[in-house]
């Protein structure tokens, strides 16, 4: 992958969080199967999975979004990075990302 491809995220978004937001979903997995490991609680399991596949949801729309934006910027040439920083927080901040 050459690193145009790889600085979209960055250029747009804070890695570092997506990062820290993947390891947590990390953790959550791995307790989870620590809960499977110890027989607990379906209800107990059900509510940490649903909140795994929340935070999956949440990178993943941020993910898609800096998609679109590369994609968009293959067609148009480079867009301002400012701006884009400034739609997408909006964006996530009315829950529409």
């Amino acid at each position: 992958m050459d690193v145009e491809k790889r600085l979209v995220i960055a250029k747009y978004w804070d890695r570092d969080d997506l990062i820290r937001r993947m390891r947590r979903i990390e953790g959550q997995a791995r307790g989870v199967q620590a809960m499977l490991e110890r027989d607990e609680d379906c209800k107990a399991i059900l509510t940490q999975l649903a909140a795994i596949s929340g935070a999956l949801s949440q990178v993943a729309r941020v993910v898609s979004a800096c998609g679109v934006v590369d994609g968009i910027e293959q067609v148009t040439g480079p867009l301002d990075p400012d701006q884009i920083r400034v739609v997408l927080a909006e964006m996530n901040a009315k829950g529409r990302l």
